[in-house]
């Protein structure tokens, strides 16, 4: 009888199609995982599996997730779940969206950023984690903007339908991560491990075309003098998915791209948790149909 051939590892990367999440899943992919990208567009993500496929010799796929609808998130847990085999190593969340300044509701009522930015990486990661558990050394990494000092979240308005700014908005979705991480890493003590990655001020990613001119031309000079590439931005976000020198290292911040030693453990009062428990009850029914998918 032939040697049992060891299975490769796996990956998930939301946003895998361009930015930060292709240079992350080419990273990956040369490390030996198997890749899985999801995005919204279909052609888009073809171009991202040709780009990938040269240095993704466990194989690279695309799925497409739109996570700003309930149906969406099922509908690729339902499809990827299967191709796993019971077992996924990481969950890289690198999709985002930066609006221009106005309310973006989706068909089921969500705010677009609060959809992208938080809400689809929870469920996302709550629908994954048996598969994450049963990986040696499991692991899911967020990547987002600075994380607040004083998370706040708007319990009755999560979508903001009453009190929207994008500003406010981007707080938010912002504090709802870290909560999150910090409420996750304390539930898994023995694993999955969660972190937190900044992308820091990253050179032509299109996170500025939807901003109004005159801003976008001023933070374009900005981003061309001090920002730094997706593959640099993507340093963090790699070793936190892959690296074993960070294994058991759970519930940080890594606020600095390019320096793992650059962190903070997340460890807000137990009041801002019990607020974003209570926000995460309204979508209860939505996490328990994903966990039974």
């Amino acid at each position: 009888m032939g040697e049992r051939k060891e299975m490769p590892r796996t990956a998930i990367v939301t946003g895998g199609n361009s930015g930060i999440g292709l240079a992350a899943a080419k990273a990956l992919g040369k490390k030996g995982y198997k890749i899985w990208i999801a995005g919204r567009s279909a052609e888009k993500g073809a171009t991202a599996v040709a780009r990938l496929r040269p240095h993704c010799p466990a194989g690279v796929e695309f799925l497409p997730l739109d996570v700003t609808l309930f149906a969406g998130i099922e509908q690729f847990v339902r499809t990827l779940k299967p191709q796993l085999g019971g077992r996924l190593d990481a969950l890289v969340h690198s999709v985002g969206v930066v609006g221009n300044g106005k309310r973006v509701v989706s068909a089921d009522g969500l705010e677009e950023g609060w959809a992208t930015q938080f809400l689809g990486r929870y469920l996302l990661t709550e629908a994954f984690t048996p598969e994450l558990s049963n990986a040696d050394d499991g692991r899911v990494v967020f990547v987002s903007a600075q994380a607040p000092k004083n998370p706040r979240l708007f319990e009755d308005d999560p979508s903001l339908e009453k009190n929207f700014t994008i500003m406010r908005a981007i707080g938010q979705n912002q504090s709802a991560c870290v909560l999150y991480e910090q409420m996750y890493a304390a539930e898994h003590p023995n694993g999955p491990a969660i972190n937190g990655a900044t992308a820091g001020l990253v050179k032509n990613t299109g996170i500025n075309r939807s901003l109004p001119g005159f801003i976008r031309a001023i933070s374009k000079g900005i981003f061309a003098v001090f920002g730094i590439t997706v593959e640099q931005s993507a340093t963090n976000v790699v070793a936190l998915a892959s690296d074993p020198a960070l294994k058991g290292v759970s519930g940080y911040y890594f606020s600095k791209p390019q320096n793992v030693q650059k962190r903070q453990k997340l460890a807000f009062d137990e009041e801002r948790v019990a607020s974003l428990r209570r926000v995460l009850a309204k979508y209860a029914t939505v996490r328990s149909a994903l966990l039974t998918t």
